[in-house]
């Protein structure tokens, strides 16, 4: 089974394991990594929660459990920047410039729901914290399929809508951590990566067109920061294509209520404990 994140939305922000929220949906996840698309929609003002995935570790000593840490942030900020994002996004695509539009190749994603499946949760060989190396030579396809994702993303999450959101990245976590403290760093560390995201796409301009150009440049050349988190994304049809290595850092574009981890809500948790 793949260590994955998982993103769920929720009407609360949990301050222990036993604190379960009124209405929690599941939204998405991701095998060995935290797509860039959770952290720009994490965003809006992250902070540390407690997780409601688990209570503590298998190993743990009786009596002795391990505080786990998840992330919480307020949906509407974030889901506000994902929208944005998502409009700069289709300019950018609209049309590439020469210098980006060399011939794919390779195939277009596949557009059938069990191939995307496939696809997506096939085991793939890189580390949590890799960085992509070869963006630059990205080539592309005509991005329809991007385009039709970019909708379908914004209607799922409208349709999902909460008060909050809470990423989970424990399964990750202890792929290289262990003890409370550094599994707690490690979740630290994810929370600054999501404010990165959010801070990159407000560095971008105002004028949309500027905004996609600079968007498009940053993906492929590394630029100084917030934009370096930009760097390596990809803009064609393989933006997800995480099988095959074609792609190292996926934008993060699928999207489910049912998750591995289906977390209980507050009446469901109480029958739970009876």
């Amino acid at each position: 089974m793949a260590n994955r994140s998982y993103l769920y939305s929720l009407s609360n922000r949990p301050t222990s394991y036993s604190d379960r929220p009124e209405t929690i949906s599941g939204l998405s996840e991701w095998p060995y990594d935290v797509p860039f698309m959770y952290r720009l929609l994490m965003s809006g003002d992250p902070q540390l929660c407690a997780s409601l995935i688990s209570d503590g570790l298998d190993d743990d000593e009786p009596g002795k459990r391990t505080r786990l840490y998840a992330i919480s942030s307020p949906f509407d900020p974030g889901f506000e920047r994902v929208k944005r994002f998502a409009e700069i996004l289709r300019v950018a695509v609209a049309v590439l410039p020469p210098a980006l539009s060399a011939p794919a190749q390779a195939p277009a994603r596949p557009a059938s729901f069990l191939d995307r499946l496939k696809q997506v949760f096939s085991p793939r060989k890189k580390t949590v914290s890799s960085i992509p190396v070869q963006a630059a030579t990205q080539s592309y396809a005509p991005p329809s399929h991007l385009l039709v994702e970019l909708d379908e993303t914004i209607a799922f999450l409208e349709a999902h809508r909460d008060s909050y959101l809470l990423l989970e990245t424990i399964e990750l976590d202890i792929m290289s951590e262990s003890g409370e403290a550094a599994l707690k760093a490690s979740v630290e560390q994810e929370l600054a990566r999501c404010r990165h995201a959010g801070a990159a796409l407000d560095a971008l301009p105002a004028d949309i067109t500027e905004a996609a150009r600079q968007l498009k440049l940053a993906t492929v050349q590394q630029a100084e920061e917030p934009l370096d988190v930009l760097f390596g994304l990809r803009l064609d049809n393989e933006f997800d294509s995480t099988r095959d290595n074609a792609t190292e850092y996926p934008l993060g574009l699928y999207w489910s209520d049912v998750l591995y981890f289906e977390l209980f809500n507050r009446s469901e948790y109480e029958a739970q404990q009876r």
